[in-house]
């Protein structure tokens, strides 16, 4: 196996590239935590960690988790406020047989118990974008990236760690795919990772990852396991009469083999592999899909994190 490493969007270069470097001297786990730990605590990436996207209240609640591939063993939290990390919460519970996704004052507690850092993770910034929107009167949720997705794998070790704020101006107690195992995440270190990102409720609707590792297990290649996921969520989305808002994706299989998908016309994500890191992007025009390096030419278009 490769020392590979994938994340969603373009915030996550710096950390990947932290992260890659951590993979060679360091656990999977070690390198997952540097990379997304790096979005977390940047305010300029304001839907994840500090700084993040506030729900209806004008609250910052956090949802993350993480996976073990080898060990099949996953921690998450969903809804929880005021800690300076979610997704080192989120990889502590991983490996408890119970107990391992906590929700809310539970998970908060939990992290205040075992002594993680807290801090009031609502921003100036932030606050003003939530007083901005609230004087919207056709009050709309963000439609741009959200979470923050890392697959990593060396040796035999394979995992998935994710993180976000989740909707913008969602309803109180909303959870989205992020900490949901098989919609937002997977990993299996005999298959593949697969991590999605995009609106929540569509992701679950289709149980997306764990789909895409299936599929990898089955001996499909990554690309095409991803492009038969989407396609076919998409088409069994329209037969039903529902419209499919945004939705990407990224894998990695077992040879360490990263690709992404998405129904976008374009994403970006980041790929290192033995140490060099390259921004990717994702296209899909007119549901043709292809993925290409990032060049200077597209970095200057591209206004997104």
């Amino acid at each position: 196996m490769k020392q590979t490493m994938i994340g969603t969007w373009k915030m996550a270069f710096d950390g990947i590239r932290r992260g890659a470097a951590v993979l060679r001297e360091q656990s999977v786990k070690e390198a997952i935590l540097t990379a997304i730990q790096d979005v977390e605590q940047r305010e300029e990436f304001v839907s994840v960690g500090k700084g993040g996207l506030p729900n209806i209240d004008g609250h910052v609640q956090l949802d993350a988790a993480y996976m073990d591939g080898k060990t099949l063993n996953f921690g998450g939290v969903i809804e929880m406020e005021n800690v300076a990390s979610a997704i080192e919460v989120a990889a502590s519970l991983c490996g408890k047989h119970c107990n391992c996704l906590l929700a809310g004052k539970g998970a908060e507690g939990y992290a205040q118990e075992e002594g993680f850092a807290f801090a009031n993770n609502l921003t100036e910034a932030s606050k003003q974008r939530w007083k901005q929107a609230k004087k919207d009167a056709d009050l709309k949720a963000y439609d741009g990236h959200d979470t923050v997705c890392v697959l990593a794998a060396k040796d035999d070790e394979m995992s998935a760690g994710v993180s976000t704020s989740g909707l913008f101006l969602k309803h109180a107690g909303r959870v989205g795919d992020s900490p949901v195992i098989g919609s937002g995440f997977y990993s299996d270190a005999m298959a593949g990772s697969a991590a999605a990102t995009g609106l929540g409720e569509d992701i679950m609707r289709g149980c997306l990852s764990v789909r895409v590792v299936d599929l990898m297990r089955a001996g499909i290649a990554v690309q095409d396991a991803l492009i038969q996921v989407l396609d076919t969520h998409m088409a069994r989305m329209k037969q039903a009469g529902n419209d499919c808002d945004a939705i990407s994706m990224i894998a990695m299989d077992t040879k360490g083999n990263c690709a992404a998908v998405t129904n976008l016309k374009e994403f970006p994500y980041v790929v290192a592999q033995d140490g060099e890191v390259t921004l990717m992007v994702a296209a899909n025009e007119n549901g043709v899909h292809c993925c290409f390096p990032a060049d200077e030419a597209w970095l200057k278009q591209y206004s997104g994190d």
